[in-house]
């Protein structure tokens, strides 16, 4: 008799009390799947920084390159130049000279 008491208790007690506990792990669960995409959104935006870094270091190396390049084609040219000048002279001492 007593068994059959305490079965009616439970059955009659029971979803009572579960309720609020799957509740409670629920609420639990939610919270952590929570934390979980919050982590996740703080990486992906740690990650999205380091590419945007990244981003703007290769772009002042392209920047940096294009300004060596320039100077050093300037470069280049200004020796061509002084070249053909000293070839000038040359010939024109040689001519000179043959006279």
């Amino acid at each position: 008799m007593e068994l059959v008491a305490l079965a009616a208790i439970v059955f009659i007690f029971g979803p009572a009390l579960f309720i609020p506990i799957a509740a409670m792990v629920l609420k639990h669960r939610k919270e952590m799947v929570q934390l979980e995409l919050e982590k996740r959104r703080l990486n992906h935006q740690e990650i999205a920084k380091q590419i945007e870094a990244l981003r703007q270091e290769i772009a002042h190396l392209r920047e940096t390159s294009t300004q060596f390049d320039l100077s050093l084609q300037a470069n280049l040219e200004n020796l061509q130049e002084r070249v053909r000048a000293l070839e000038q002279q040359m010939e024109s001492r040689a001519h000179l000279h043959t006279y």
